[in-house]
């Protein structure tokens, strides 16, 4: 996996860090290291200008491999069980129903909203959840579908007093020409994302860890590109999204169905506590600070959402109900935790409580939300999963 500091050629990126020691918050060399609190570079998984993935580093290396067959364009159903254990994956490939047999376990990696489908399709679930829909009970795991947690955020969007250099490129025959120095060298502006800079904050009701993540994005989401006189450029804006990093608020999925081609319900119940409403209603309020302060001044024309009249809690409630959105971190729909944990689904090894041979690897199995995104812990959690199914034994513990 490569991960590097953002290169993004943007002096409004290095005002905004600026803006925030100016507010009196502190910096931060590596957001991932010691010091987790602060204003800091962006770092993100891009190789060579491009998203590094799971599947770029991990899976394409290892295509060759004689024992890897990789099939596309097929839908999963079930677990194949046997007096609770798992001996198979049932699937559709080409209208065709398939079942590939496991020597020794099923690894199931399906993500936080398909891996309690699968499970509970297969039998593996609340029992209330399975009888609607005449689905024989395999194993009464009460928490799977459950426990559902995300990062819920709103931002504040600026009027930029001049065109930033995103705006310069996108001009259309100008982009044209970066894209092609991406595609082939791996530079030029669009071999990054258009921010720069992350912070992570305690706002005033916050314990001892950062309860709000600032998401900067140096451009707004409506660029495209424009040519003169056929095409007028896009008005440029930058905005600040403030994201609640230990939401109390807990959703599920349900099963609509017994058919697997139709997908699960999903609940999120987003700020369902006031806890959780009083940490994004701060979060708005320190990027409005941050904002205030004279190293940004100079790229601000004026506040364009919510608007520099909102400033009541009512104003600001009404801006998250009209553009609070998911930072796309699900997770613990099939948590781990012990036997005595009646929401528990997985043991400490991964392995799915109840049924022999059938182990989760996704996110679904964190128990609770961490304070930060989630693509390196979920890439952990497989390393570690490969280990364990390897019976490798443990690094030693390193305190940072």
């Amino acid at each position: 996996m490569t991960t590097r500091w953002s290169r993004y050629p943007d002096p409004l990126s290095d005002a905004f860090i600026e803006a925030g020691i100016a507010a009196g918050h502190p910096a931060t060399d590596d957001y991932n290291g010691a010091q987790q609190e602060g204003f800091g570079r962006w770092q993100a998984t891009i190789r060579d200008g491009r998203r590094c993935s799971a599947s770029v580093a991990y899976l394409r290396p290892a295509l060759t491999r004689p024992a890897l067959t990789v099939e596309t364009n097929a839908l999963a159903t079930k677990i194949v069980l046997d007096r609770g254990r798992a001996i198979g994956v049932e699937y559709l490939r080409r209208g065709e129903r398939v079942t590939a047999h496991a020597e020794r376990e099923v690894i199931l990696a399906a993500g936080v909203i398909n891996t309690p489908q699968l499970l509970m399709l297969s039998g593996i679930g609340h029992p209330e959840d399975l009888r609607p829909y005449d689905i024989p009970v395999a194993a009464s795991l009460r928490g799977v579908g459950r426990n559902l947690q995300d990062h819920i955020s709103a931002g504040i969007l600026w009027r930029r007093t001049e065109p930033g250099p995103l705006h310069a490129k996108m001009r259309l025959d100008r982009i044209a020409v970066d894209l092609a120095k991406t595609y082939l060298f791996g530079s030029g502006i669009s071999a990054d994302l258009p921010g720069g800079a992350m912070a992570f904050l305690r706002s005033p009701i916050a314990d001892d860890l950062p309860d709000v993540q600032f998401l900067f994005v140096a451009a707004p989401l409506t660029a495209t590109p424009y040519l003169p006189p056929f095409t007028r450029p896009y008005a440029d804006s930058f905005a600040c999204r403030a994201v609640v990093l230990r939401p109390e608020s807990r959703g599920r999925l349900e099963l609509v169905s017994a058919d697997p081609h139709r997908p699960m319900r999903i609940r999120q119940n987003f700020l369902a506590t006031d806890r959780d409403w009083v940490t994004l209603r701060a979060g708005l309020r320190l990027a409005r600070d941050v904002a205030e302060q004279m190293p940004l001044r100079p790229f601000i024309a004026c506040e364009i959402a919510p608007g520099p009249d909102k400033t009541s809690d009512e104003d600001i409630d009404a801006h998250i109900r009209a553009t609070g959105i998911s930072v796309h971190h699900p997770l613990g729909t099939c948590k781990m935790g012990t036997e005595e944990d009646d929401a528990a689904v997985v043991d400490g090894e991964l392995r799915v409580l109840g049924i022999e041979r059938l182990r989760v690897v996704d996110a679904s199995v964190m128990p609770d939300l961490v304070g930060g995104n989630i693509n390196a812990p979920v890439i952990m959690i497989a390393e570690k999963a490969a280990d364990l199914i390897r019976g490798r034994e443990p690094l030693a513990p390193v305190n940072v």
